[in-house]
């Protein structure tokens, strides 16, 4: 049995709703753009074996926002990239990117590690009401732990499969997000633009393209990582 959306948020509420919220960290000068997106990468913690193919698919991410109208920025080529600036303090990193997702409408990266390494950042975007999307590899098995209010799709081949998520992104610009449920299920809402007609945005999208919505398969294998440098905690320990 299907059950009603109820509206949690609306569009003429969710200003005031960001603006509240915005007041508490000090970013209340910050404006969102609705034609941009910010897309989280794990980097701190990825290991370089794997690197290049994360910058890979984050590149071609790019490129398919690009194509439906949306402008991407990534955290990995921005000056304050844990990769390339190794002075800034976690304090000035963290009111950097809180910025820039404040800044920006659409949330979008991929999860490939059972530790997405922005976990921070995803909750921050759906407490903030950002439309949330976010990519999997249909062939790695990752944590079950994932926030509500996201639109989970999923790929096998992300390079030869792009043109079918620009058609995604193109279809979400038409929509302002706000929040609602079904039943006792949080769920992320949109109001067309065009006639402000509610719907459930993640239902919408899965019935739109079902060949990409998200199946948990626990019998996929993670990602196995080995760590270099166990000396650390012998280190840490020696050093009390």
């Amino acid at each position: 049995m299907n059950q009603e959306l109820k509206i949690t948020l609306d569009r003429k509420d969710r200003q005031k709703y960001i603006d509240e919220l915005l007041a508490y960290d000090g970013l209340s000068h910050i404006r969102e753009n609705p034609d941009a997106a910010y897309c989280p990468i794990s980097l701190t913690q990825t290991p370089e074996a794997i690197k290049p193919f994360v910058l890979r698919r984050q590149k071609i991410l790019g490129d398919v926002l690009n194509q439906a109208g949306i402008i991407a920025y990534d955290p990995s080529t921005a000056p304050f990239s844990p990769d390339t600036n190794l002075t800034s303090l976690p304090q000035e990193i963290y009111l950097v990117d809180s910025g820039k997702i404040v800044g920006a409408r659409f949330f979008v990266g991929h999860n490939l590690m059972a530790s997405t390494g922005f976990g921070v950042e995803s909750e921050k975007a759906t407490k903030l009401n950002r439309i949330a999307v976010i990519l999997q590899d249909s062939r790695i098995r990752i944590s079950r732990m994932q926030p509500d209010r996201t639109i989970y799709l999923q790929y096998s081949n992300f390079e030869e499969q792009a043109s079918q998520f620009v058609k995604v992104f193109e279809m979400l610009t038409h929509y302002d997000p706000g929040m609602g449920l079904v039943g006792s299920e949080p769920v992320l809402v949109g109001f067309k633009k065009e006639t402000g007609e509610a719907v459930n945005l993640e239902a919408l999208v899965y019935e739109t393209f079902p060949d990409l919505k998200f199946h948990y398969d626990g019998q996929q294998p993670t990602l196995r990582m080995d760590v270099v440098n166990p000396g650390l905690f012998y280190e840490s320990a020696s050093a009390k």
